[in-house]
């Protein structure tokens, strides 16, 4: 009896908790196959908002978000871009990122100091090359490690689409290239905000390497979007009254009306608006700022889309 006792204790034993706790863990296991599969799918079918506007106006997507132009990889660690982000915030760094990839490899950096003191580029280049952007060698020379990258537009557009997903909580895109549109073209960034789209054309050149083709360019692709808010963004802390003004005024046909008859009208500082939906903004006071002030005007407008104000 006693050998009886001590072979069932053996078989509801050690062994038997043992093949419990796998039969427990194959149906967890089973469990959490099923629910990763759920979310896939579900990822599969997931759109991004901006897309989902787009494709309702008739307007698929070739493609965005191309990250080889932008200075910064696009697999970079997060507190890389954490870092980055902060230092475009920056209007000195973002002139100084401008003249650096003019010249991506120099032997001196004298040519870097025309907007920043030696010691800010000395900073600046010491932060790139911890985020391995930047190589420095002991004499002083220096080598970006970017060849591809060889404008700084699109980091810019990176940072304008960066800023609105961080400061305004929007989801945005950005070099977005769209198919069946009459005037084609890429669009810089596109936010929806509170329901509304917004399209941010971004120049990374002062006023002065702003002509005609892109003022009209602009305008074509507003018809084709018809965004409800629209923002002309000139990264420069110059007057926009000298010569951004004057070129829209020029391309909507009233050059020769009078100044107070002209459909381009002064916000605030140097922001402009055409009829409270399309925005001519530069950088002076912040980006950030700046677009917080027009999008606050055209919420409290509430007007038709911005291609329809023409």
């Amino acid at each position: 009896m006693e050998m009886e006792g001590a072979s069932g204790s053996r078989r509801g034993g050690p062994g038997a908790d043992l093949a419990e706790q796998v039969r427990a863990l194959r149906a967890c296991v089973e469990r959490l196959q099923k629910e990763v599969d759920f979310l896939k799918a579900s990822q599969r079918r997931w759109v991004h908002p901006v897309e989902s506007a787009l494709w309702q106006r008739g307007l698929p997507i070739i493609g965005h978000g191309d990250h080889s132009q932008v200075l910064l990889p696009a697999n970079a660690p997060e507190d890389h871009v954490e870092i980055f982000y902060a230092l475009m915030r920056r209007y000195s760094f973002r002139l100084f990122l401008r003249d650096l990839i003019h010249t991506p490899k120099a032997a001196g950096t004298d040519h870097l100091t025309r907007y920043c003191a030696p010691r800010t580029v000395r900073r600046y280049l010491k932060i790139l090359s911890d985020l391995n952007l930047v190589r420095i060698r002991r004499s002083g020379a220096y080598e970006l490690l970017s060849p591809r990258v060889t404008s700084f537009g699109p980091t810019l557009e990176w940072y304008v689409w960066q800023l609105f997903q961080r400061e305004f909580l929007a989801p945005a895109l950005f070099d977005v290239r769209l198919n069946r549109t009459r005037h084609g073209g890429d669009y810089d960034v596109i936010a929806l905000l509170n329901g509304r789209l917004v399209y941010v054309e971004v120049k990374s050149s002062p006023p002065r390497g702003v002509e005609m083709p892109a003022v009209r360019a602009f305008l074509n692709r507003l018809d084709d979007l018809q965004p409800h808010v629209a923002v002309f963004l000139v990264d420069t802390e110059l007057r926009m009254r000298d010569k951004i003004v004057p070129l829209f005024g020029k391309a909507l046909g009233f050059e020769e009306q009078p100044e107070e008859g002209r459909p381009v009208e002064r916000l605030v500082r140097e922001i402009f608006h055409i009829g409270h939906a399309v925005y001519l903004i530069n950088s002076q006071k912040g980006i950030y700022s700046n677009l917080r002030t027009c999008l606050r005007d055209s919420f409290r407008c509430r007007l038709p889309a911005a291609g329809e104000n023409r």
